[in-house]
């Protein structure tokens, strides 16, 4: 196993069809402040999670974290191959743990947490062999 020094985030904002993602700059303050302070957010994070996305509840169940999470992890699997992935999630999260099984995130294990219980999941990408 190799041990893994920092990633830089890619100079370019990555792009999906509906979305940017992008380094967070000064304008972006209000809208982390509510994202942070928002109790319906804050209701199922929780554990070191190495994948992970959050959103404004207005912006639940129009498949934005599907499409951002495909993105990021196409951008790490080409930046570092064969390299795992990890997410953690709360269980009651129904909407995470789907989300989680689609791009191959697999469970690691579960345990309590924030007094709740969290799912630990890990993608271990197949590389091709030479």
């Amino acid at each position: 196993m190799t041990e893994l020094g920092p990633v830089a985030w890619p100079s370019a904002p990555i792009r999906t069809e509906r979305l940017t993602l992008r380094g967070s700059e000064a304008r972006d303050r209000p809208a982390f402040i509510e994202l942070f302070a928002s109790p319906e957010v804050r209701a199922h994070l929780g554990g070191d999670a190495e994948l992970g996305y959050m959103f404004l509840p207005d912006a639940w169940g129009r498949g934005y974290a599907a499409e951002v999470c495909a993105a990021a992890l196409g951008w790490f699997t080409d930046a570092l191959p064969g390299e795992p992935v990890v997410l953690c999630t709360q269980t009651a999260n129904d909407r995470s743990m789907r989300l989680a099984a689609k791009p191959g995130f697999t469970e690691v294990e579960r345990f309590e947490e924030y007094g709740a219980e969290q799912w630990f999941g890990a993608r271990c990408p197949v590389t091709p062999s030479g």
